[in-house]
């Protein structure tokens, strides 16, 4: 038995050498002989798992390239459930090793990008048309890049997509009119309609699983919200289930309450709301959304591109007290300049009409008229607005760039929003804080350049360290994916803090500074936005877990744990009651993971027999590890997932969490 033992570490080793030379597939092969000398070799089978996953991803079909079914080790008819399934399995299995065996890193990225393909249904649908094709032309493949254009299925129905990289707000020119404009007269007063939105309201666009918009003017009472699922369609009419939108803080909730439209955030369908609507009339457009944490929950947010109305003077604590207010507010109309932040929103440019024309815009193009809507203040997004954007020489004294919006959309903007009545036994329960990422359901370091900014503090994982246990000041950008920062350093102003300083061992929260130490990380090594204060005195950091945020705390933690102690230790996982003050103790629950599944946690119940709820003092919070970036969830009942749950990201998860 040592002997075997002996041979397979040779071959491990022997396996790890051709890695380096990145020829995977050999080393495959060391490490099934291996397993075979040996089975109980350490990690032998996350390491072969991470051979078995970067050889796939060598295996390029043309027009195509890499398979992320074979990545994930699946089949092209598995479903959504077993897509999420097998990627938690395998990236839980490979984080163990993620700095300890070369290539899990490259392997992890590998099963990150299948999983966004495979998991959102607009990116599947075209690498399943992609991937068909290139399989059934495989031997006379040729393919003109510079050319290439492909139908794309969207939420039920094939577009196409061309090179033109037309964004979300672009529509089809097949929906033009024609021109109605003399220009050698240079007359253009008033001319309108050059683009016919209802070309893409006709009774064949309406397919099973569509969701569409209502018009925002709407006071039928047969009108049952904002948005609503296709069912079967008859002449003129359509079988139709409204979805109702899942409020987040107490606002959106009283605002939910009070009737008033909700356009933004999460919805699900309420099977109690649904009936026959007639066709004619009543849709604005079909909507582009995103699955959430289950198919059964869908993500609308303003995309980059879209124009929409925008209530002014918005105040959603005063609204939703007295929502009679919301009836004389007016409208802004803006153009969306950034895709949807979790943590920054979205950035908007406000919209003037273009003389001598009804209902064609453009944007301001002078920074002031630029602001940012937070995560926060979402609800103050009325509706979207159909347009379409020109790119000059469509009609005399109309730019590249400017917009006509659809005049049903703008029609009686004076009158305020509808107000709708509520059945009370029909409201959702309030889910909160944080919202999930719309382009994915799962967190992951998935960030955008403009996500960043110079002067924000990011917590990032250090490469050494498995944990985003590590703070820098965000200096500038030095590539499309690269940024130059300054590393944060603990001031250490306690005792034990010093003393724990000292033995190298790392601090997550307290008073930071930014040193001498710079360096250069990719975006993919950055974890999340650090909430802190800043004193601009003496330029220093304050940084401390804040309400809602869930972090992992050390278990049976004492202040003079040396290095051994340290690297030993195991983790709970907490979520932050309330906010660190100086002179109190700061609350936490303690999380457990839901059965069955990775990365969701929820409270800890009674009967577990542990202080669910404790405090920590300030000489107390080197207890704490690192904060995990998360987001409630609404209950998902047939997915075995209880209401208010948390789902964690996973590459934040500490090993053995509170087992």
């Amino acid at each position: 038995m040592s002997y075997n033992k002996v041979e397979a570490l040779r071959e491990k080793n022997d396996a790890e050498k051709l890695i380096l030379s990145n020829d995977y597939i050999a080393a495959r092969t060391k490490l099934k002989k291996a397993q075979q000398l040996f089975p109980s070799l350490d990690h032998i089978t996350p390491i072969l798992t991470v051979c078995e996953i970067v050889s796939a991803s060598t295996n390029i079909i043309p027009g195509y390239e890499t398979d992320y079914y074979w990545i994930l080790q699946l089949m092209p008819s598995s479903t959504f459930a077993d897509i999420t399934s097998q990627y938690q399995k395998l990236v839980s299995l490979l984080q163990p090793i993620k700095y300890k065996f070369p290539a899990t890193e490259l392997a992890i990225k590998l099963l990150q990008e299948a999983y966004s393909v495979l998991s959102d249904r607009k990116k599947r649908v075209a690498f399943d048309i992609k991937r068909g094709t290139s399989w059934v032309n495989y031997e006379s493949y040729e393919s003109n890049p510079e050319k290439e254009s492909i139908s794309e299925k969207v939420n039920g129905n094939y577009i196409n997509l061309q090179e033109s990289g037309s964004s979300s707000s672009d529509v089809i020119s097949e929906g033009y009119k024609g021109q109605d404009t003399d220009i050698n007269s240079g007359s253009h007063a008033q001319k309108q309609d050059f683009y016919s939105f209802d070309t893409y309201r006709t009774p064949e666009c309406f397919e099973p699983r569509d969701i569409w918009a209502v018009h925002c003017n709407l006071t039928e009472p047969s009108i049952g919200g904002r948005y609503g699922q296709i069912g079967q369609r008859s002449e003129g009419e359509v079988e139709i289930t409204w979805l109702k939108p899942i409020p987040v803080t107490e606002g959106e909730r009283r605002w939910f309450d009070a009737g008033l439209p909700v356009a933004c955030g999460s919805f699900c369908l309420d099977t109690e709301r649904s009936g026959t609507v007639g066709l004619k009339g009543v849709f604005s457009y079909k909507c582009l959304w995103v699955s959430g944490i289950s198919e059964d929950l869908y993500e609308i947010y303003p995309k980059k591109g879209e124009v929409w109305a925008v209530y002014d003077n918005f105040d959603l604590e005063e609204w939703s007290y007295n929502p009679d207010i919301i009836k004389g507010c007016s409208f802004k109309l803006v153009e969306i300049i950034t895709d949807y932040s979790i943590y920054k929103g979205v950035e908007c440019g406000q919209l003037v009409k273009v003389n001598g024309f009804k209902s064609i815009y453009e944007r301001q193009t002078d920074e002031p008229n630029n602001f940012r809507i937070g995560p926060r203040d979402l609800y103050m997004l009325a509706h979207n607005v159909p347009a379409y954007r020109f790119t000059g020489g469509e009609i005399y004294g109309v730019n590249d760039g400017m917009l006509e919006l659809d005049q049903l959309a703008l029609r009686n903007q004076d009158d305020g929003p509808v107000v709708e009545e509520r059945d009370p036994d029909l409201l959702v329960p309030t889910p909160n804080p944080d919202r999930p990422n719309p382009q994915s359901s799962v967190l992951g370091p998935n960030w955008a350049a403009n996500d960043f900014t110079t002067g924000q503090v990011w917590a990032i994982y250090p490469g050494k360290d498995l944990m985003p246990r590590q703070y820098v000041l965000i200096n500038n950008m030095i590539s499309p994916s690269g940024f130059s920062a300054t590393v944060l350093e603990p001031e250490g102003g306690f005792e034990i803090e010093a003393g724990w300083k000292a033995r190298n061992l790392p601090i997550v929260c307290g008073m930071f500074r930014a040193k001498e130490v710079k360096v250069n990380l990719d975006i993919n090594q950055f974890s999340h936005l650090v909430n802190c204060f800043k004193s601009t005195t003496d330029f220093v950091y304050k940084i401390y877990p804040s309400k809602g945020e869930i972090w992992a705390v050390y278990r049976n933690w004492k202040s003079g744990w040396n290095r051994a102690a340290y690297d030993n230790s195991k983790c709970w996982v907490v979520e932050i009651l309330s906010d660190f003050s100086d002179g109190e103790k700061m609350t936490v629950a303690r999380l457990v993971e839901v059965k069955g599944c990775l990365t969701f946690f929820q409270r800890m119940q009674a009967e577990d027999r542990f202080e669910m709820v404790r405090g920590f003092s300030r000489r107390e919070m080197l207890c704490f590890s690192h904060r995990i970036p998360a987001f409630r969830v609404p209950g998902i009942g047939g997915h075995g997932i209880p209401e208010s749950s948390w789902h964690l990201e996973p590459n934040a998860l500490p090993p053995n969490n509170g087992k």
